[in-house]
């Protein structure tokens, strides 16, 4: 073997050295930075949670207790062969009110969210399907929130920035969720339970007995809650009070108006 031959293989031989341990080094570096990650996720992760829910804002149940305002709303994951009539009812007596739908829902039902917002109600986000929000982790959290937003901006171009958890759960980190998308967490101050399927007197009889400056009314399209709204509205009506969707309602309580996106 000549000198240029040991010195080529030696030089082949070098590279594949040096190749293998920058390959290790790499590896090695790539493993401690994963492990210092690990290691410091969970505070990260922590400080980020809890940053997040000490600036969020509360729930809101009701509106300004020194105006004569109150709001209906009406969470939507079923009811389709109802709504129609609902609406109708709405147009009829002139009032706007804040349907919050489902992502599952809408997409099997544009037409009648596109109607929504023809007729100028507020149409707002009830999440992408009917989960229970305490339950989901932080992703599924806010992909619940944000999937039926971009799906409703599909449909109306500018839903209300307001969600309504679906089953009426709430925490703070339900709320961080939603206000880390810009939205406020919307709950009530009268249930009608109508869900249970009451008679006509009874729905009209709660929500008439609670009635309140600030009031906001929650129903679901059912046959007895549409046969039972022209007396609600009447009812509301005389006793003083203005009906107007929630986002209005908020506008009047606290000044800032709520956006859409």
């Amino acid at each position: 073997m000549t000198r240029a031959t040991r010195r080529f293989v030696f030089l082949c031989i070098s590279v594949g050295a040096l190749r293998q341990r920058l390959g290790v080094v790499a590896l090695l570096t790539v493993w401690l930075a994963s492990l210092v990650f690990a290691a410091a996720l969970p505070y990260w992760r922590g400080s980020i949670d809890v940053l997040g829910l000490d600036n969020a804002t509360n729930p809101v149940y009701r509106g300004d207790p020194n105006k004569p305002l109150m709001s209906l709303t009406v969470n939507v994951d079923w009811g389709q062969e109802v709504l129609p009539d609902m609406l109708d009812t709405l147009r009829e007596h002139g009032v706007r009110v804040t349907f919050f739908v489902t992502g599952h829902w809408a997409q099997q039902y544009p037409e009648l969210v596109k109607r929504m917002a023809r007729e100028g109600h507020e149409v707002a986000n009830h999440g992408m399907r009917h989960a229970h929000p305490t339950q989901l982790s932080d992703w599924d959290l806010t992909m619940l929130i944000l999937e039926n937003h971009n799906l409703l901006k599909t449909l109306v171009g500018e839903p209300a920035l307001l969600f309504a958890p679906p089953y009426g759960e709430v925490d703070r980190r339900v709320v961080a969720a939603a206000d880390a998308l810009g939205y406020r967490t919307i709950m009530w101050t009268i249930d009608t339970i109508d869900w249970q399927e009451p008679s006509v007197e009874t729905t009209i009889a709660r929500v008439m007995n609670k009635a309140q400056n600030g009031g906001i009314v929650l129903m679901h399209p059912k046959v007895n809650t549409v046969k039972a709204l022209p007396r609600i509205i009447e009812g509301l009506r005389q006793k003083g009070f203005s009906l107007l969707p929630v986002g209005e309602l908020l506008e009047e309580m606290d000044g800032a108006k709520v956006g859409v996106s």
